[in-house]
């Protein structure tokens, strides 16, 4: 394999940084994954709740 010059090095490491997530992608993302972690918290807290209500009833 032939040895790439600087010029052509930098050509693929400039191409390639455009694909990687910035800081505020990061941000964003921990953002949403908090959002739905809480909501799925409260989600099952309250299904827990309906289900143990229903359970009591029949009972």
């Amino acid at each position: 394999m032939a040895a790439m010059s600087n010029e052509e090095r930098l050509v693929r490491l400039e191409t390639r940084q455009e694909t990687l997530a910035t800081k505020e992608d990061i941000a964003n993302l921990e953002a949403r994954l908090i959002k739905w972690m809480v909501g799925l918290m409260l989600g099952s807290i309250v299904a827990a709740t309906a289900i143990a209500t229903l359970i009591e009833r029949l009972t």
